[in-house]
């Protein structure tokens, strides 16, 4: 709740820093002081100077005076006349003069058409960047919040890649425009700052593809061909041919098709590619996180996930890694606080095996010493959602209640993320404990969330998408028509 409450005052306070920025332009917009150079050859003389629009109706001189910095920076008062177009001022000294370009419109704001600078607009600039600076803030201050509480789930890997693309963005614009104080340079990187950031992940980026490619194939040799292990390689494809299209599109469709339309095209295109690459950072990141989480001692149940077993029954080294950990768990639990937790080793029976994966999970506790008491079998279930889901139901009937019930859910490691987000779909308080396994499941259990979190909040961030596309698109339109003013 409190952190709708302070998206909601986010939004609030982006909604005023717009319409104050538009209301600040709106009524100084109308006079304009610009910096002007001329070209003096004689640096010691400061030569008379007359200024004249070309035409007072749309554009009138007011007074003007050297800068006190530069001898050849002249300082300019502009007032929009009524009328709305291009206008031209021309200077005039020793026989010699030199003309600067303007543009008033319909609102009466001057622009200068060379740099399109206007009164107000390093207040744009600022309430710009500060606007994103903030959604950066509140995106970080709820990942670390869902950190804190051991909340791994999708809406974490969210706030995670918001906050690396708006920080991404602030510092690429921001170190650009740190050299120039023109409005249309601030919006030029503005928008080039998704492609920087594209090109610049680039290597990065193969890199990645080619690891994970590279860990399906043995994944495929060791656990045989099935779609959610080709997801590496379909990624590595899919990135592959989004940037040899902006690469095709840039060096030979560019050129071909209206200007502010081509902009449009490659500037969403690469902020898409930028925005699905943060999100992708962040599902790693948050998942190699909740492999690390030690749940507390508190715990009334374990559940155990099952995977296949061996022909004679006994679970297979990975099964049996699983069950070492929620073995281990539970005696540092009650070595730690005297408190007893109850198995609940869940799996239902294959085509192809003896008996059921829980049956082979409850024979193995019961070889280390524990009773059956002490042990809950689920063995409908035949995926990890029916795990968790009927893990519950279970544990609902035991205790009664699943209120003040707190689970922990022994797994490999790759398989922790999943885990809790399956917790949280069916409403059971639970956290991970981590089992090792090969480093080759790792990269593709990072995939399956990324397209877990993409299916799950497919509404969400096709919302976010829409805007960030919406803004960009708006910016790259304002662009060209600047440039179009300015020649």
């Amino acid at each position: 709740m409190r952190i709708k409450i302070m998206l909601i005052v986010l939004a609030v306070i982006l909604v005023v820093m717009t319409a104050f920025s538009v209301i600040y332009v709106g009524i100084s917009g109308t006079k304009f002081t610009d910096l002007v150079y001329y070209f003096d050859l004689v640096e010691e003389d400061r030569p008379t100077i007359t200024a004249v629009s070309e035409n007072e109706d749309i554009l009138k001189v007011g007074d003007f005076h050297y800068n006190k910095y530069d001898d050849k920076l002249l300082e300019v008062d502009l007032h929009s006349a009524g009328k709305s177009g291009n206008v031209n001022v021309n200077f005039y000294y020793n026989n010699e003069h030199f003309t600067f370009p303007y543009y008033v419109n319909d609102f009466g704001t001057v622009f200068a058409r060379d740099t399109m600078n206007f009164t107000g607009f390093e207040v744009i600039e600022w309430d710009v960047l500060l606007g994103i600076s903030l959604v950066a803030v509140a995106m970080l201050i709820c990942f670390i919040k869902y950190l804190r509480e051991s909340k791994y789930s999708y809406s974490m890997i969210a706030f995670g890649g918001l906050f690396l693309f708006c920080v991404f963005t602030v510092a690429f614009t921001v170190y650009e425009i740190s050299r120039f104080n023109y409005f249309n340079f601030f919006l030029q990187r503005l928008l080039d700052a998704g492609a920087d950031f594209a090109f610049y992940s680039a290597p990065v980026m193969l890199l990645f593809c080619l690891t994970v490619s590279v860990s399906n194939i043995w994944l495929i040799r060791h656990e045989g061909f099935r779609p959610q292990n080709m997801l590496g390689i379909a990624l590595g494809l899919a990135w592959g041919l989004a940037f040899a299209g902006v690469i095709l599109f840039a060096g030979f469709l560019y050129s071909e098709i209206d200007y502010s339309v081509a902009e449009s095209i490659l500037y969403c295109v690469m902020y898409i590619i930028s925005f699905m690459e943060c999100l992708l950072a962040s599902t790693i990141i948050c998942a190699f996180i909740s492999t690390r989480h030690k749940p507390a001692y508190d715990r009334d149940y374990l559940i155990i996930l099952g995977c296949c077993i061996r022909n004679d029954g006994t679970p297979t080294p990975i099964l049996r890694g699983r069950i070492d950990a929620a073995i281990n768990f539970e005696k540092k639990q009650f070595a730690a606080t005297g408190r007893h937790a109850k198995f609940v080793p869940s799996g239902g029976q294959g085509s192809d095996e003896v008996i059921s994966e829980s049956e082979s999970m409850k024979r193995y506790l019961v070889e280390q010493g524990y009773p059956e008491e002490q042990i809950i079998k689920e063995d409908k279930s035949v995926n990890t959602d029916q795990n968790i889901k009927f893990s519950r139901d279970i544990i609902k009937e035991d205790a009664g209640t699943l209120e003040n019930i707190k689970a922990g859910v022994a797994t490999t490691n790759y398989h922790i993320f999943r885990s809790y987000v399956l917790a949280k779909k069916h409403g059971l308080d639970a956290e991970g404990i981590s089992a090792k396994t090969k480093l080759y499941f790792f990269p593709n259990a990072f995939l399956r969330e990324f397209v877990g979190l993409l299916v799950d909040r497919k509404w969400k961030i096709l919302a976010v998408l829409i805007i960030i596309l919406l803004t960009y698109i708006t910016g790259a339109q304002m662009l060209s028509h600047m440039t179009a003013y300015t020649y």
